[in-house]
């Protein structure tokens, strides 16, 4: 992560994050991973994800999609 600077009395702050696209049976699915220092790093946190994700009961009609996809923030 950059240190921070001042603009027009904003508080801006930059960090890497990787885009990891996975797909499966239902669609396209967009992960974006917040903590890893390097793309194969964002690799490995997104098959954790994948893992994680399929360990879940299946979803409901009553719970609500995310349309922007997950957002992964693992601390690992």
């Amino acid at each position: 992560m950059e240190p921070a600077e001042m603009y027009k009395g904003w508080i801006i702050q930059s960090q890497k994050v990787f885009y990891v696209e996975a797909w499966d049976a239902c669609g396209n699915r967009h992960v974006a991973v917040q903590n890893a220092k390097t793309e194969e790093e964002a690799l490995e946190l997104a098959k954790q994800w994948i893992d994680k994700y399929e360990s879940k009961p299946p979803k409901t009609a009553i719970d609500e999609p995310r349309p922007f996809g997950d957002i992964i923030d693992m601390p690992f």
